[in-house]
Order: structure tokens, then C-alpha cells, then sequence
């Protein structure tokens, strides 16, 4: 019984995380995913449990994995979502789109260099 309240607080907060990531209101979000706002609410705390096809709905209603809300990764909603959709890609484009993440990653390594060396 208390790894099932563990788990259902674990995907409630999965949940949450994904919710405040789009900045979004829990009204707005259920109304998004087609789910109630009070079961949302109830969900987020971990009191109720989701079904396979409420899980459907926020999927493919946020464009993220079962996986990730089910397990986690470890890495964190914000890296999981750029390899979940760099994963979706061809070979071709996810190539190109890596070319673009490193580049922008190596300005911003630079950015935050020169600003550390400026104080």
C-alpha cells in the first residue's frame, strides 16, 4: 500500500513539473489534457492515481514520454524533453539539430566565461 502512495506522489510531481515547465495553471493544463481540474489537483498530490488512458491524454497532449513520467530518467524534465524530441528526428535533421544545440551551447559557454572573467 505505501509503494503505492510513493508512486502515485512520484507521478503526481512528474506531472507537476511537466505543468510548470509549460507555465501553466493547473486549470489550463487540465483543460489542455481533458481532464478535470479537481482530479489534477488530486493527481499532482499524489491522493489518486491516473489510468492508462488518462496517461494517454497528457502524453500526447504534452508531447512527452509514458516513460519519463512512469520511471524518470534521472536527467530531468528539460534534458529528457531535447533527447525525446532529437530522438524523433531522422538522421539527416538529427544531425543538424545537434550541430545547432553544440553551437549554441559553446556561445553560452563563452558568454558565461567572459562574464565570470569580467567580475
Amino acid at each position: 500500500m505505501e509503494l503505492d502512495k510513493d508512486f502515485n506522489l512520484t507521478v503526481g510531481l512528474r506531472i507537476r513539473e511537466i505543468r510548470e515547465s509549460f507555465q501553466m495553471t493547473q486549470a489550463q493544463f487540465s483543460e489542455l489534457c481533458d481532464i478535470s481540474e479537481s482530479f489534477l489537483a488530486a493527481v499532482e498530490s499524489g491522493k489518486k492515481s491516473i489510468t492508462s488512458k488518462t496517461l494517454y491524454k497528457i502524453c500526447t497532449s504534452t508531447n512527452v514520454s509514458a516513460d519519463y513520467f512512469i520511471r524518470g530518467k534521472g536527467n530531468g524534465f528539460e534534458t529528457d524533453s531535447i533527447l525525446e524530441l532529437i530522438s524523433c528526428m531522422d538522421k539527416r535533421p538529427r544531425e543538424g539539430a545537434l550541430r545547432i544545440l553544440r553551437e549554441y551551447v559553446d556561445v553560452v559557454y563563452k558568454l558565461q566565461k567572459n562574464k565570470n572573467e569580467a567580475t
